[in-house]
């Protein structure tokens, strides 16, 4: 394989994805479908573009292969918003500097779209015999968080395109450290979703005249005690497995409180005890239990009357294992009886195996391109396309994993949603290879 010339075709790819500007909302995902699609044709490739609405564009295609369960390459083409006047370069620019492609969406997540595509191609141009149908899907509106015009749409409305057992996608693969030892995580799992509104209802008055059936009071006391809440631990299976992963590499000290993290009664002090990275104790945190962060508040009109009604807007997050029923048990003794929660979006936590045949093919050749490393697999906080896709097929074995080496000092994952977002050529080229390999191995290529 000329890797060299992989690396330049790859890389102009990302640049020209990262010129069109599909912010979601609106979306306009319907450029990058339309320029993926006309690659794939000028490689004799017969892609599928379809589109929700206008302008809401999916593009899907298809490698036959034998009768082992479809393996799908599936990719977002949506970004976040951008305020261009906080950039060092052009967000839409795709511009090179000093090895890094600068653009929104450099890292989320039209880089692993490149690569697939690239992944993709290779093994179209090759004429290799596949022991299964390779998919590759780059798809709209996954930033929004309801996916109404992307794989979630596909799935309800043109199933015969993305209706496969197995799915690689974003979510995992950038490596860290605890104690000296290196880690790629394997995103297997992401937390529910449960988004509510929490209404409270009082006497109307004005506001010279103070009363006991104040509707903003009620409502206020409800989200103080959320906010002041520290929920019980819901320790998930995944977790274990990951702590158990890393604790294999550690010394008997550290791995002994790796493991006690997910006991309640010890769980706190071990966090606090273990020499692990601030970012990764505040994540385990957060994905030991359920979690509820109020985010918006609404309520009267006038400073001068007492309304009768106010809202508050609130983000859940339910912990592997965990339903819309024992979140709303766990949090109505902290709200009371009398506040309404209307629910606005719900979407179950997600566990893939770790021990599928999938799974199995990334740490076989993790250990091969990077020895020194350890895949463990691996939960988010946040959400994918999984979430669209595993409520509609459960059977559905959905992996995250995209693998980045980040440099002593680089913080480049830190800047997802962020100003400045950008990736190196390198770490571009590096996923590419990684992506290649696992692909060519689990669709049986020699």
């Amino acid at each position: 394989m000329d890797w060299e010339a992989v690396r330049d075709e790859v890389t102009g790819y990302l640049q020209d994805l990262l010129r069109q500007d599909t912010t979601n909302p609106p979306g306009n995902e319907i450029l990058a479908a339309d320029y993926i699609a006309g690659i794939l044709r000028r490689e004799g490739l017969d892609p599928v573009v379809t589109s929700s609405e206008p302008g809401r564009g999916n593009v899907t295609a298809r490698i036959q292969g034998g009768a082992e369960p479809a393996l799908m390459l599936l990719g977002h083409t949506d970004v976040v918003a951008v305020e261009p006047e906080k950039w060092t370069h052009p967000p839409f620019g795709g511009e090179i500097h000093d090895g890094y492609i600068w653009g929104r969406g450099a890292l989320d997540m039209k880089n692993m779209v490149a690569a697939e595509l690239m992944v993709f191609l290779l093994l179209h141009r090759q004429g290799v015999s596949l022991n299964r149908d390779l998919i590759y899907a780059a798809t709209a509106d996954e930033e929004a968080g309801k996916g109404n015009h992307g794989v979630g749409w596909l799935l309800d409305h043109h199933p015969e395109q993305v209706d496969v057992p197995f799915v690689l996608t974003e979510g995992g693969g950038s490596d860290f450290k605890v104690g000296g030892a290196r880690f790629f995580a394997c995103q297997t799992g992401q937390k529910g979703i449960f988004r509510f509104r929490m209404v409270a209802r009082g006497r109307p008055g004005h506001g010279s005249q103070p009363h006991g059936d104040n509707a903003v009071v009620k409502l206020s006391r409800a989200v103080a005690a959320l906010g002041a809440a520290t929920l019980s631990l819901h320790p998930s299976k995944t977790l274990k497995v990951f702590l158990d992963g890393i604790a294999d590499k550690q010394d008997a000290e550290t791995a002994k409180l790796l493991r006690m993290v997910l006991d309640p009664e010890q769980s706190d002090t071990a966090l606090a005890s273990l020499p692990l990275d601030a970012k990764l104790v505040k994540s385990l945190q957060s994905l030991l239990r359920n979690t509820v962060s109020p985010t918006m508040l609404d309520a009267g009109s006038k400073i001068n009357v007492i309304p009768a009604e106010a809202t508050a807007w609130v983000d859940g997050r339910l912990a592997p294992g965990q339903t819309d029923e024992s979140f709303l048990s766990e949090i109505r003794p902290l709200i009371g009886e009398d506040i309404e929660v209307i629910v606005d979006q719900y979407s179950p936590p997600l566990e893939a195996s770790a021990d599928s045949p999938l799974y199995r093919t990334v740490v076989e050749v993790m250990a091969e391109r990077d020895p020194e490393a350890t895949v463990v697999p691996g939960l988010m906080t946040g959400g994918t396309d999984a979430k669209h896709i595993v409520p509609r097929r459960p059977d559905t074995q959905v992996y995250g994993f995209m693998p980045y080496r980040q440099a002593p000092g680089e913080e480049e994952m830190s800047l997802i949603h962020g100003h400045d977002e950008r990736t190196s050529i390198e770490n571009l080229l590096f996923g590419t290879q990684v992506l290649y390999d696992i692909v060519s191995r689990f669709c049986g290529v020699a």
